[in-house]
């Protein structure tokens, strides 16, 4: 649960950083694009945020 949830926050935030820097925000001059990428690789990497569900929900389920 923890990792879904941190994923999910980590890529709402970059998300909302490169929002409030506007264009700049996806030039690679700032550690934005990074973050967002990093933050992309957290909800991959592990299993997608569907399989995710799909296991939680199949644990609580049994």
């Amino acid at each position: 649960i923890a990792k879904l949830y941190c994923a999910e926050q980590a890529t709402k935030v970059a998300l909302d950083a490169i929002q409030i820097h506007g264009g700049s925000g996806y030039m690679a001059e700032l550690p934005l694009e990074k973050l967002m990428r990093d933050a992309k690789m957290l909800e991959i990497g592990g299993g997608t945020n569907e399989i995710q569900l799909q296991t939680i929900a199949r644990r609580l389920l049994a």
